[in-house]
This record gives structure tokens, C-alpha cells and sequence, in this order.
């Protein structure tokens, strides 16, 4: 089936150049609030302008929240409803307009139920038979505050899926709750998991029971991630030490072999290449890796390194893996789109990125990037550029598209030394009148609680501007601002902590004929975090029984949780804990847009920030997850669909594989003791960070930890 594209345009059409725009998020959330952004234009008094949201509840019964506002022309206002407890439903959004603008619209809304945020901490990510596993959970709002939601029903599954232990009513302090439950000697092995239900909300976290042996040292491989058909010498370093940092003696073996991609274009086996060294904390060996596993010059290989190493007092072995990648080139060229979509008549920005694959730019000052482009499909007449490399080994390439309807497409290659990129093609945005509009951020590092000014061009001279900022699926900002005739204009807004990680700035014009002209831009927001958390540890090596002064620091009041365990067990197995990576990850969970993996490229003099790429007006408020209704006129790409004969298809996809601080301080014990009990957790502790220092006693254990 193919698909061919056709237009629509979607919106009542006006009358009188009386205009209304209603922009609202398309994600409903139970428990929190949801802000509408109305706009008026042409109209000669205010209009009085109802905004209701409302549906029916898969459990039975009926929603209904609204409010209305006064709304004078050319002015935007933003309407606040508070969303209560709400079930799954089908639900919508009605607005309604009288005086001014007389209107009535409405449209569906996507019902999410997650409208929390829960973290489940354990101290240990793998438990022994007899062990005690520690927990807590924090339940957050939105914006990572401590969250208000009564009850929590926790409950913990053995490795067959019976309920070991359960609370109820569990209450949380400051948006905290800690439980433990004691293993047996028996238990039953496998994945465990602790399940936390928040407000008919469900989160959960697995864990392992098992029977293991901690291991009592550690190995390491060092090796180039990438190497070349050409240049495949390489040295790989091996390192072992015991967990408190004793060099490991003892033989190594390291094992190279390459995967296999395809049996039809390689061997389904190659002979792997081993070799036996010694070792003393440290070895090297070298590696002719294309040569001694005889590959041939294909595009892509990679070769596994597998390597044991055995210690000679007891003969205990560790391994552990690395990879190599063999390339064609010794470096990768990229194209760097601004957007998806070039817009015809307003300036083209793209860049062209040199990097080695370890992610160094290429620097050079004698070979220049040949760059040939053109606005079709025939490379026979494409235009030549010579470029330059900067520092940063990047070409930045500036197009002026005409702006005329003919220009469909924007074709881009380019050639370095020996090598050669075609890059996919860049298509032109769509409008009925050839009408644009383009949004660019001028802050180079936009960041919390700071300014964020935004550029505007237009193709044509504008008279009013609105704006609405989203982030996290919430609609955060919205004006409407005169313009004096002019293609160009700047505004500002203030970068919140709800804006972060990502804020959605979606800018739009009415023409006098109420054709909606629109655009969109995603900036990515420093300052994600609100608070700190700064750890001292003094001595940092210690006799077991001896001081240890352990030091936090961060906002005043803050709850702090505390964890201290064996390194050895991580060794074994990690995921346990809370990082910063899955605090943001969970806070893109409240967007409605999906991520582009190449959103952001970032270096140390310049940030770009990418446009979502949208080839029509409909496109923008889709793509920045919003709704809009309008009497307007909303572009559409609508496909046509063309169903092809019945022919198999035969292709195989292949599969890839100020700050205030807790002081915790540790009272030395004279009597000597016989040790019998080697916990693996040795600080798991939940303190206030108030005005005060706080002392507590804790015996530094033979062992390495990590907090």
C-alpha cells in the first residue's frame, strides 16, 4: 500500500475577520491542573468565553469542570481547571464564545492516569537466602515535591508470584516510605518485586533472590572502542584488584573472536584468537585484530574480547567483555538538521559534523569538506560548496530556500578525503498561501529561573504574535504581542522549573483571511533539579572499629536518604538505586511529544536546538502535544492511500542483537570482638537536613563501600 499526499484545511471557516484560537494541552491527568490558552482577534468588544472540560467515566458517572473568562481582543488569557480524581474515560474539551467572537467548539482529549511520580529504592539489587531486603519508596508530584495522596497499598512477590508481605495503609513521611522484610533460609529464588500502588496508580520494582559468592576482586579491559580495516593494531590493558585495592596475581586469558551479521556474507564460524599472559595487578597484549581473524574489508565488523582472569593462590576466575567496532573510515560524517523541514523563503541552517567514532572532532587545516546541494532530486545539478572544519569539526551550512512553490525538497551531500555521504533529503513545509513563519531561540544556554528570548521571522510583515509555552504536557505561558508591521520580532519569557527538561514553544499568526501560520521549537532547559546533595567521608580509608565522619550536604530541611553498601555487590549486580538519569527520563514521561534521539547535539561553544519538523500547521500543535480549535484556517496533510497487488514481500530483517548539614560520626569500641555477621548494606538511614549538625555512631567494616 503507498501512500501519495493530498491537502486539507481543517476549522469553520470566518466571518467578518473575527478570529478565536483555543490551545490546550491533549493529555488529560487525574489529581492536577490543566490550563487552556484563549485568544481573540478582529473583534471589536471582549468576548466572554467559556472553556469546559467534561465525558463519561468507564466506571460510571459523569466529569464536568469548568470556568469562564472575559477576553478582550488581541489579548490572550489562560483559563486554570482543576482536574479532581478522574477514572478512564472519554472526555473533550468545549469552549464557547459570546459577545465579541461568537463561537462553540470542542474536541476529544487523551485520558493518562499517571499523574505521579514513585521511586522505589533498594539497598541491594541481589539477596541472599537469610538477608533483609530495605526499601523506600518516594512519591512525588509532577514537579518532584513530596505528594499529598493518603494510604499507600505496598506489597512485596516472591520469585512465583506469592504475596511475602504486604501494608495496607502504608503512610509516608515528607513523601517517604521505608519497609524491610526478612528473608528466610529458604526462600524462594528468583526475581522479586515490590509493587506500590498510589491512587489506583501501579509502580514496581524487581529485585533478585539468589544463592551467590561476593566476588572478592574485580576485572577491567581496557581497549579502543573502534579501530579500522586499515589500522587494526591494537593493545588492550587488563587490570584486576581486590575490592579494597590489593593488585591480583595471577594468568589471564583473553579470547578475540568477531560476531556474525549474516551467514550468506560471512563465515557462520571463524577459529577465535587466545592468548595466555600474566598478570600482577596489570597486563597488556596486543592485537592484530583484521589480520589474525583474517576479516575482510567489509563496512562494518565487530569482534568480542572475552577475558578471565585466574588468581594463582586459589584459582577463583572473573571475567568480564569488551567490544571493538571495525569501520571502513576512521571517522563518521553526519548531517545536523535544525528541522525536518525547510521553509520556503526563511534561512535554512544545517551543519555538517566530522567525529571520530569515540566522539572527538576531526581537526583539520588542509582538507576542505566539499558540499554539493540543490532544490530536487537530480545530483547532476547540484551546486558546490568548499568548506573549512572549525575547532569543533563542524561546517555550518546556511541555505536560502526561494519562495516559490516549486522548491519541494532540499537535497545535501558531501565529500571528506576518501569519503562520501548522501543524506536524506530535507522537505519543504506546506502552506495554501506559501506563508511562513520561523521561531529561533537566542539564549545560548537557556536555564531555570533566567530569561529565554525567542526570535521570530516571518515571509510576511506581522502585526500580532502569540506565543504558548508548554512543559510537561501543561500549557505554562501564553501572550499575544503587537508587532509594528515588521518580518522580524523578539520576545521573552521566564524559564521555570516546570519548563524542565524540555518547554515547547509554539508561535502562531492569523492572516486576515484566518489562515493559522504556526511554528515550534524545542528547548531543552539547564537547572532540572531544584536541590543538591554533596557527600564527605573522612578518614577515607579506615580500620574496622575506628571513626568515620560522614558529612551531607544540602538544602535547608531537606530529607535525606542515606546508603552505604559493599562494593563487591555491585560487582555482582546493580540497578538498585535512584540516578539523575531516571528522575529526568521520568519527568519526559509527563511530555506528550516524542523524543527525538538526535534532539540535541551539544558542544562546548555553541547549542543547537531542534525544530519538531512539522511540514504543516496541523503538524506543530500535534507534534508539541497540544490541541487547537479555531474558526481558522488549520493546514493538513491528509495521505491518499493506494493499495498495491498481492505480492509477497521477500525482504528479511535481520536483529540486533545554603546549605546545611548532617554529620555522622562513628565512637570507637574498645572491647574486642569476634566478627560472625558480614552484612553487605552498612548505612541505610533517612535523616532531616535542618539547621543543626546531627551526630550518629557507625563502625567502619573490612570492606569498600559505596554511597
Amino acid at each position: 500500500m503507498l501512500k501519495c499526499p493530498s491537502l486539507a484545511l481543517i476549522g469553520p471557516r470566518a466571518t467578518g475577520g473575527q478570529f478565536y484560537t483555543v490551545v490546550a494541552p491533549k493529555i488529560l491527568r487525574p489529581n492536577t491542573e490543566y490550563h487552556v490558552a484563549v485568544t481573540t482577534q478582529g473583534a471589536s468588544q471582549p468576548t466572554r468565553v467559556t472553556v469546559n472540560v467534561g465525558g463519561k467515566q468507564d466506571a460510571g458517572g459523569m466529569f464536568r469542570t469548568s470556568d469562564t473568562v472575559t477576553v478582550e481582543p488581541y489579548t490572550t488569557h489562560i483559563v486554570k481547571l482543576e482536574i479532581g480524581d478522574v477514572g478512564p474515560g472519554s472526555y473533550s474539551l468545549t469552549a464557547e464564545g459570546t459577545g465579541g467572537v461568537d463561537f462553540d467548539n470542542s474536541t476529544d482529549l487523551e485520558y493518562v492516569h499517571k499523574s505521579y511520580s514513585v521511586f522505589i529504592q533498594t539497598d541491594k539489587a541481589i539477596y541472599k537466602p537469610g538477608h533483609k531486603i530495605q526499601f523506600r519508596v518516594l512519591v512525588l508530584t509532577t514537579h518532584l515535591k513530596p505528594a499529598v495522596t493518603g494510604a499507600l497499598g505496598i506489597f512485596i512477590t516472591d520469585g512465583k508470584g506469592n504475596r511475602v508481605k504486604q501494608w495496607s495503609r502504608a503512610l509516608t513521611t515528607k513523601g517517604v516510605f521505608s519497609g524491610d522484610v526478612q528473608l528466610s533460609e529458604s526462600p524462594v529464588l528468583g526475581d522479586w518485586n515490590i509493587t506500590v500502588q498510589v491512587v489506583d496508580q501501579t509502580f514496581h520494582k524487581s529485585f533478585q533472590v539468589a544463592e551467590y559468592v561476593l566476588p572478592k576482586f574485580e576485572v577491567n579491559v581496557d581497549i579502543p572502542a573502534h579501530a579500522t580495516f586499515k589500522d587494526s593494531h591494537l593493545v588492550a590493558t587488563i587490570r584486576a584488584k581486590y575490592t579494597y585495592g590489593k593488585p591480583v596475581k595471577g594468568e589471564a586469558t583473553v579470547t578475540a573472536y568477531p560476531t556474525i551479521f549474516s551467514g550468506v556474507l560471512q563465515p557462520i564460524f571463524q577459529t577465535p584468537v587466545r592468548k595466555v599472559i600474566k598478570i600482577d595487578g596489570k597486563a597488556t597484549v596486543e592485537f592484530d585484530i583484521v589480520k589474525e581473524l583474517q576479516l575482510t574489508d567489509e563496512f562494518e565488523r565487530v569482534v568480542q574480547f572475552d577475558v578471565a582472569v585466574e588468581e594463582a593462590l586459589t584459582g577463583r576466575r572473573q571475567n568480564t567483555t569488551a567490544q571493538v567496532i571495525v569501520h571502513k573510515y576512521k571517522y563518521k560524517m553526519e548531517l545536523i538538521k535544525t528541522s525536518e523541514h525547510f521553509k520556503p523563503g526563511l534561512k535554512y541552517t544545517a551543519f555538517v559534523k566530522l567525529s571520530y567514532y569515540d566522539g572527538a572532532p576531526v581537526r583539520d587545516d588542509k582538507n576542505l569538506v566539499t558540499v554539493r546541494y540543490g532544490y530536487s532530486y537530480d545530483h547532476d545539478n547540484f551546486l558546490e560548496q568548499k568548506h573549512k572544519l572549525d575547532n569543533d569539526g563542524m561546517v555550518e551550512l546556511v541555505f536560502y530556500p526561494p519562495s516559490d512553490n516549486n522548491q519541494t525538497t532540499l537535497g545535501i551531500e558531501a565529500e571528506y578525503l576518501e569519503m562520501k555521504e548522501w543524506f536524506s533529503q530535507v522537505a519543504a513545509a506546506m502552506s495554501p498561501s506559501n506563508t511562513f513563519i520561523q521561531a529561533m531561540v537566542k539564549t545560548v544556554k537557556p536555564t531555570v529561573n533566567q530569561d529565554v528570548e525567542i526570535e521570530v521571522n516571518s515571509t510576511v510583515p506581522l502585526k500580532y504574535l502569540s506565543y504558548q509555552v508548554i512543559g510537561r504536557g501543561d500549557v505554562l505561558v501564553a501572550n499575544t504581542v503587537p508587532v509594528s508591521n515588521s518580518h522580524t520580532h523578539k520576545f521573552r519569557f521566564l524559564a521555570t522549573y516546570a519548563m524542565a527538561p524540555t518547554a515547547h514553544i509554539l508561535v502562531t499568526f492569523l492572516k486576515d483571511d484566518g489562515e493559522v501560520v504556526a511554528d515550534a521549537l524545542d528547548i531543552q532547559m539547564e537547572g532540572v533539579l531544584q536541590n543538591f546533595v554533596d557527600i564527605e567521608v573522612n578518614p577515607m580509608e579506615a580500620r574496622p572499629g575506628s571513626d568515620v565522619d560522614i558529612v551531607v550536604k544540602a538544602k535547608p530541611n531537606s530529607y535525606v536518604g542515606i546508603l552505604g553498601i559493599d562494593q563487591s555487590v555491585l560487582l555482582l549486580k546493580s540497578g538498585n538505586d535512584i540516578t539523575e538519569e531516571d528522575v529526568i527520563e521520568e519527568l519526559h514521561s509527563y511530555d506528550a511529544r516524542d523524543r527525538n534521539p538526535h534532539m540535541f547535539e551539544r558542544r562546548r561553544k555553541r547549542s543547537f536546538f531542534f525544530w519538531p519538523g512539522s511540514a504543516t500547521a496541523k503538524e506543530v500543535f500535534d507534534k508539541s502535544g497540544a490541541v487547537i480549535l479555531t474558526n481558522g484556517l488549520v493546514h493538513e496533510y491528509e495521505p491518499f492511500l493506494f493499495y498495491r497487488s498481492n505480492v509477497e514481500d521477500d525482504s528479511i530483517q535481520l536483529e540486533f542483537e545554603h546549605e546545611s548539614a548532617i554529620t555522622v560520626a562513628s565512637s570507637s569500641n574498645s572491647e574486642v570482638k569476634v566478627r560472625r555477621h558480614f552484612p553487605e548494606t552498612w548505612l541505610w538511614e533517612l535523616e532531616d537536613a535542618g539547621y543543626e549538625a546531627h551526630k550518629r555512631n557507625y563502625e567502619a567494616r573490612n570492606a569498600s563501600f559505596v554511597m
